[in-house]
C-alpha cells in the first residue's frame, strides 16, 4: 500500500509551476514588493523620469533607453520566471521536506488569484 504522504511527480509538477507563477508575479508585478524593485532600480542606476510623480518601477524601465539587466530582470516575468523557476527546482531537489510546505502554500496562493480572475471575468 502506498504511503499516503508519498506525492506524485506530476503532483510536485504542478505544486511547483503554480509556485513558481506565484513567486515570479510576486517578484516582478505585486504592488507589496513593488518597494523592493524601485530600491534595486535606484541600486542599479535607473531613476525616474523627472516628471513622473509616483513611478512604478515598469514606469521606469520603460522610460529608459538601455535599461540595466537588473532593472528587466524585476519587471519582466519571462527573464524572473527562468531564475525562479531554477530556484524552485533547486529547492525541491535539495530541501524537499521544507518546500513542501512552501510550495503548496504558494500553489494555493497563486490558484487563488487564477480563480479570482474567473470572477471578474
Amino acid at each position: 500500500m502506498p504511503n499516503p504522504r508519498s506525492i506524485s511527480p506530476w503532483h510536485e509538477l504542478l505544486v511547483d509551476a503554480l509556485a513558481t507563477y506565484r513567486l515570479t508575479r510576486l517578484a516582478t508585478t505585486d504592488v507589496i514588493s513593488e518597494p523592493v524593485r524601485l530600491a534595486l532600480l535606484r541600486k542599479a542606476g535607473a531613476e525616474p523620469p523627472p516628471t513622473a510623480e509616483d513611478p512604478t518601477a515598469q514606469d521606469i524601465v520603460e522610460s529608459l533607453d538601455d535599461p540595466p539587466r537588473l532593472a528587466t530582470l524585476v519587471t519582466c516575468r519571462w527573464c524572473a520566471g527562468v531564475w525562479i523557476a531554477a530556484g524552485v527546482m533547486v529547492a525541491r531537489t535539495a530541501m524537499p521536506r521544507a518546500w513542501q510546505p512552501v510550495s503548496q502554500a504558494l500553489a494555493l496562493s497563486a490558484a487563488a488569484v487564477l480563480l479570482s480572475r474567473l470572477e471578474d471575468g
